[in-house]
């Protein structure tokens, strides 16, 4: 049998929610029937043996199409020349064009896949991200049904911010973003284990797991956790920072100002996720925005209560310990020290998130049936 040969557009060094999702089906796809390859906009991959070692390969795209069309031109439509693939999966956060989208017709790519990831426009720039959530919503204006041959989305919501009503919903195709959920199985001997490594001993652990940028909102967290230390003398806190980003010396500076650098653990971008979940306490997202946040699921698969930003999609709530509130400080910090003085029990099963379909051994069936499909 012929393996259906598809290209997945982008991946990134970050390894962002889209990389994440690309690599986890990457991982658990039938391989005897789906070969993936790669391109990418980074310069480099921390990865890329892992990726070549299965016999994938990886194209890195040397400019923007906004920089130099022609070059990003000519260099993509070689790549999806010389593969000769049938599917080509574009995983999209906002429109600028449909320029790939027609390069992939032109050269007879028979099946165009585009994929919703996000909700909003990451860019810390204020003016900048005018600009480009004018381009966006006047670029969806021009999109069509045949602009493409299939629609999915990570969530409704993202659907919506992508798709707007231009596709018509029996068209998009809902794809959960699902985990390993064995790797996230709670586990007190891992735990303790990974607190001495941090250097954390009886303190609650707050924790957020994301890249250090405008839509995550970490100036957010930073700002609760100051009232938290100042408020509550009785308990002692540690806020862990799980990630990298443009930020990350923006927050250092503030949280030394705040006077909590010794209270505040930056990680850096960490491969560890499942054992850095088991070290927390509480897991805090307040994000300004997200198609559906793949930490959220991990955190839940580990069991931890977790309080996130009611932009987020209802559709990330699959377990009873998650609450979805407002970006107002005060509520965050009362609910936060309500959980610290309430003792949490983890170690329950992962039924609810195996049967909302976030467990990647069921959803790679649904993903590969899905590519078959026509």
């Amino acid at each position: 049998m012929k393996k259906i040969r598809i290209l997945q557009f982008p991946i990134s060094n970050s390894k962002g929610g889209i990389t994440q999702y690309i690599l986890q089906n990457w991982k658990f796809i039938d391989r005897t029937k789906f070969h993936f390859d790669f391109a990418t906009m980074s310069r480099e991959l921390d990865f890329l043996d892992e990726l070549k070692q299965t016999g994938s390969n990886v194209y890195y795209i040397s400019c923007y199409a906004e920089e130099n069309e022609k070059k990003f031109v000519e260099e993509f439509k070689k790549i999806l020349i010389e593969g000769e693939y049938d599917i080509i999966h574009l995983h999209t956060k906002q429109w600028k064009s449909f320029l790939i989208e027609k390069i992939a017709k032109e050269v007879g790519v028979k099946r165009i896949i585009i994929h919703a990831h996000s909700t909003g426009i990451d860019t810390l720039d204020i003016q900048k991200r005018k600009l480009e959530i004018y381009m966006h919503n006047n670029t969806k204006k021009y999109l069509t049904e045949n602009i493409a041959t299939d629609y999915w989305a990570c969530s409704w919501k993202a659907a919506d911010f992508i798709f707007g009503n231009q596709i018509p919903i029996q068209k998009i195709k809902i794809m959960k973003n699902a985990i390993d959920l064995s790797k996230f199985k709670y586990n007190e001997k891992n735990r303790n284990k990974c607190r001495k490594k941090l250097g954390i001993n009886n303190e609650f652990v707050i924790g957020n797991i994301g890249r250090l940028v405008y839509q995550k909102n970490q100036e957010f967290l930073l700002e609760v956790f100051k009232n938290i230390c100042k408020n509550d003398k009785d308990k002692d806190y540690i806020l862990l920072l799980v990630g990298a980003g443009e930020r990350m010396y923006e927050y250092k500076s503030l949280s030394k100002r705040m006077g909590l650098e010794d209270k505040v653990i930056f990680t850096g971008h960490r491969t560890d996720v499942p054992d850095l979940l088991q070290a927390i306490d509480i897991f805090c997202l307040p994000s300004r925005f997200e198609g559906l946040p793949i930490g959220l699921i991990e955190a839940q698969a580990s069991y931890l209560p977790c309080i996130a930003s009611d932009s987020i999609t209802d559709e990330v709530v699959i377990n009873h310990n998650v609450d979805l509130l407002p970006l107002d400080a005060k509520l965050w910090e009362t609910k936060i020290v309500e959980y610290s003085y309430n003792k949490y029990n983890r170690n329950n099963k992962n039924a609810s998130l195996e049967k909302s379909g976030y467990d990647i051994r069921r959803q790679i069936k649904y993903v590969e049936k899905s590519y078959f499909s026509e």
